[in-house]
């Protein structure tokens, strides 16, 4: 009776540590594409002059909203 329960914690907890993993795994990889996504908006936005003015223009109004 009681390796039987310990079997079903173990069995219970390593599935649980496996959600959590991935779950993390998850977060992790939407991290990593959010932020390569920002970066090539940022290398965009600083390769072109006009562009450049514009959104330090719109981040003023933003900022002067708050």
């Amino acid at each position: 009776m009681q390796e039987e329960i310990s079997q079903r914690i173990i069995r219970n907890l390593s599935e649980d540590v496996a959600f959590k993993a991935n779950d993390a795994a998850t977060y992790k990889a939407l991290y990593e594409v959010t932020q390569q996504q920002l970066n090539d908006i940022l290398k965009i936005i600083e390769s072109n002059e006009e562009l450049k003015t514009k959104f330090e223009e719109v981040k003023g109004q933003t900022n002067d909203s708050k």
